[in-house]
């Protein structure tokens, strides 16, 4: 009786035991199991569809880089004077013209694999050039079906009897039935296949290269039809543009992974069973079981030392480094131990203390050079007109002159506005207010022969911080060296002109103070980024400008269509940026 209780205690004991442990141990290694399949089968489809997208990938790189080499043979000079001029040739001008066109097919050829021969056909010479067999007569049979159709997108690869082809003539012919000559590469199967065999990496069944637009095969290295049955090729079409799919076939199961090309028109099939996939698993399937219980323990010991010892540290390294990457600098790691993540840490620190000190010292030089750039340019800056204004006041007052009031008041917000020591920066509304005022000054001593157009600029930009004194010099310079010279009819326009950069600001004149070559003398002078020249008013406030808005701003100038010269002050916004925003961030 008591030995029946002592057995029954015991068996009581397993089965809790059993229940509690071994059926959760069990269910856990069938999941590891099947997870671990599952991420196998996912490795072997990442694997091999990033090989094959690779692969896709440079075919269209390559294809687009022959097509460019043929469309650039369209402009080939020779060929142009065999097919419009060969009647009027002399023979020793054909024969090198020839000679010449056929070198330049060779060199085409030679320049990838994928090229098998290139042909060019010439209509009205009746000429077949090729690269591989000379000069031969007109096939008239080819030039007719190698001709791709208009309008159809992509790489345009035409398949004539077992051959590959591109083909290309004048888009200005597209509406003639017969154009003067097409030029027709050949592609090369061989190397189609030398480069797909590269990625059989399994005893798999092979991989075929089918045509989107009627599933016609273009190579084909699979041992057998499986992967051209219509319920594969169906299943494939309706899918997206990658993936693998799993098909029963037979009675077998078989991974069917396949990659779309859209500017190639073509599809990537390859076929794996599925015992070639799960077969490294069969052999360690008993074992990992008659282990489990013996090392479930062992596991869980070590589990939990190493999360404590190197995962958990390892965890806190990696955060770190992760808000350095979103841009917090100031991180800080403490440990109390002295082990090696104790040194990891202290390098860290350590690190990132000599980054931001050096952040900083970089940070403020290149303020201060900016700044002291900026001073050194805006230094350059003097009232020309000066002498010519105090004359002007002595002629207004001897001869009382109602305007002479206005006169120096307006002389006066013109000297008060450049000779201040302001913010380097001023809003555009400001800045354009003193050039109005230059104007007006100007106004009062020529009006009799000047005429100024003032635009207006959109309100939007009233408030756009701008260097100071960039309007005003060029208006001056319109009057010093384009107007100087005419005694009447004296125009300068000034406008603003906004695009989807930014804004520019536009001054002309009718002037005739630069010739054409002195126009394309400033222009490289502005386009020059060295210090070893004379710095200009002109090229002072171009420099400024880029200092201020980056290399796609400054000044431009060109002829005007008033006679004289056109100057475009060009303010560009940063890509992205709002222009609320923008004022913000100035």
């Amino acid at each position: 009786m008591k030995f029946t209780k002592f057995w029954e205690s015991i068996l009581f004991r397993l089965v809790i035991t059993f229940l509690i442990i071994m059926i959760p141990i069990y269910m856990l290694g069938m999941y590891i199991y099947k997870w671990s399949l599952h991420n196998v089968r996912n490795e072997i489809s990442k694997t091999n569809i990033a090989q094959v997208s690779f692969y896709l990938e440079s075919l269209e790189m390559e294809i687009d880089r022959i097509k460019i080499l043929q469309y650039d043979c369209l402009n080939d000079e020779n060929l142009n004077k065999l097919s419009a001029r060969y009647g009027i040739m002399g023979q020793y001008e054909i024969n090198e013209s020839l000679r010449q066109l056929h070198r330049r097919l060779v060199t085409i050829k030679n320049s990838s694999n994928y090229i098998k021969n290139v042909n060019v056909y010439i209509r009205n010479v009746k000429k077949t050039i090729s690269s591989n067999n000379g000069i031969n007569d007109f096939d008239y049979e080819m030039y007719e079906n190698i001709r791709s159709a208009a309008g159809i997108k992509g790489a345009q690869i035409i398949k004539y009897k077992d051959g590959l082809y591109l083909s290309t003539y004048q888009q200005n012919n597209y509406l003639m039935n017969s154009p003067d000559y097409i030029i027709s590469i050949e592609l090369n199967r061989q190397a189609f296949i030398q480069a797909l065999s590269k990625f059989n990496m399994y005893d798999e069944i092979g991989s075929v290269l089918i045509d989107k637009s009627d599933s016609t095969v273009i190579i084909n290295q699979a041992e057998e039809d499986l992967l051209l049955k219509k319920e594969i090729i169906n299943g494939i079409f309706s899918s997206g543009t990658k993936g693998m799919k799993l098909y029963n076939i037979d009675d077998k199961s078989y991974y069917i992974l396949y990659v779309k090309s859209e500017y190639l028109n073509m599809i990537y099939l390859k076929c794996i069973p599925e015992e070639v996939v799960e077969k490294p698993f069969n052999s360690f399937y008993i074992w990992a079981w008659a282990f489990t219980i013996a090392v479930c323990c062992i596991i869980l010991i070590y589990s939990i030392s190493t999360y404590k010892l190197i995962h958990k540290p390892l965890i806190k390294l990696v955060k770190s480094f992760h808000k350095v990457e979103n841009g917090d600098l100031k991180v800080n790691i403490q440990h109390d131990q002295n082990d090696e993540f104790g040194y990891l840490y202290k390098c860290f620190n350590k690190m990132m203390e000599n980054l931001n000190t050096l952040i900083d010292q970089v940070y403020n030089q290149r303020i201060l050079m900016q700044r002291a750039e900026l001073k050194q340019l805006q230094a350059q800056i003097n009232p020309h007109f000066l002498y010519n204004s105090f004359f002007a006041i002595n002629t207004m007052a001897k001869t009382g002159d109602e305007n002479l009031a206005i006169f120096t008041k307006r002389l006066g917000e013109y000297f008060q506005f450049i000779t201040r020591n302001s913010s380097d920066k001023i809003p555009l509304s400001d800045e354009v207010k003193h050039a109005k005022v230059y104007t007006e000054i100007q106004l009062m001593r020529f009006s009799r022969a000047l005429e100024i157009k003032f635009g207006e600029y959109p309100e939007k930009y009233s408030e756009l911080k701008v260097p100071r004194i960039i309007l005003q010099p060029i208006i001056e310079n319109a009057f010093n060296h384009g107007l100087n010279k005419l005694e009447n009819s004296r125009i300068i326009v000034i406008d603003f002109l906004e695009n989807d950069n930014g804004l520019d600001i536009i001054v002309e004149d009718n002037g005739c103070g630069m010739t054409d070559y002195d126009i394309a003398e400033l222009q490289n002078a502005l386009l020059y980024t060295g210090n070893d020249i004379e710095t200009t008013g002109i090229i002072n406030i171009h420099r400024r400008i880029r200092l201020e808005y980056g290399q796609n701003s400054g000044v431009m100038v060109s002829k005007s269509e008033l006679g004289g010269l056109k100057v475009i002050l060009r303010i560009e916004i940063p890509y992205g940026y709002e222009l609320d925003n923008y004022y913000q961030n100035q």
